[in-house]
Parts: C-alpha cells; sequence; structure tokens
C-alpha cells in the first residue's frame, strides 16, 4: 500500500470516529482502525497510519484550537465532519508524529478536499493549514 493509500484511510478511520463522537456513540478505534484496513489485528496495520490515526483523536483539542485561530468569521466544531477531519489528520501528522514533511501533507488535504467538499473549500483548507503548521 502506498503512503497516500495509508493516509486515506487514516483519513476515512478518523472521519468515522468524528461521526460516531458527533452522534454520541461509544466506539472502539481500534476496531474502527481493524474495519477500515479489513483486517483482524492491529499488527496488519502500517505504523504510519496507526500513528497518524491515534495522533489525531489524542490531539483533537489542540488540533481543534489550532486551526480556530485562523478560521475567519467561523467555528472549527462548525465545520463539517470531513473538513475536521482532513484538518485533523493533517496537523496530527505533521506536528504531532512528525513523518512528512508540510508541503506534501498540505497538498495531499487539499486535493482531500477538493474530493470531498464542496468546490472551494480547499482554499480556506490550504490557507489554513500553511499558517497552523
Amino acid at each position: 500500500m502506498t503512503r497516500t493509500d495509508l493516509r486515506k484511510k487514516a483519513l476515512n478511520s478518523i472521519y468515522a470516529a468524528l461521526i460516531q463522537q458527533k452522534a454520541g456513540i461509544d466506539y472502539d478505534p481500534t476496531q474502527i482502525l481493524l474495519g477500515e484496513f479489513e483486517c483482524e489485528d492491529t499488527s496488519e496495520i502500517d505504523l504510519f497510519s496507526r500513528e497518524v490515526f491515534v495522533s489525531a483523536l489524542q490531539h483533537q483539542e489542540e488540533i481543534s484550537n489550532d486551526v480556530q485561530q485562523f478560521l475567519k468569521k467561523w467555528r472549527f466544531d462548525r465545520l463539517n465532519a470531513i473538513a475536521q477531519a482532513i484538518f485533523y489528520e493533517a496537523v496530527a501528522e505533521v506536528k504531532y508524529c512528525q513523518l512528512t514533511d508540510k508541503a506534501v501533507v498540505i497538498n495531499c488535504a487539499v486535493n482531500y478536499a477538493k474530493e470531498y467538499l464542496d468546490s472551494k473549500d480547499y482554499k480556506y483548507i490550504n490557507a489554513v493549514l500553511d499558517k497552523v503548521l
């Protein structure tokens, strides 16, 4: 699996966790990862994806506060869940895991925004991540 594939699976896992959090459902993060990677044991999941996923969940408050500083006329908690997941994944990967260069992560985040969000939303993802990272 490529790093891009691993990053996307981490993003999908973060998104799934956010949806369950917002719905007030108790969930097991390990089960989310196992489901996304379609495997039986976490040892089968690449360390990169596990680290990014766990860091994003562990540092949710810090990441949302970091991003909030640069959102103009908007609140982080009002962003849709996929936009939040993109921010969580990108900031966790660069700031907490220190696994990838900032430019690479921002480029990937912009591509995810173009794929999953409204047509111009990638611009604020790009601008905010550039300031946060």
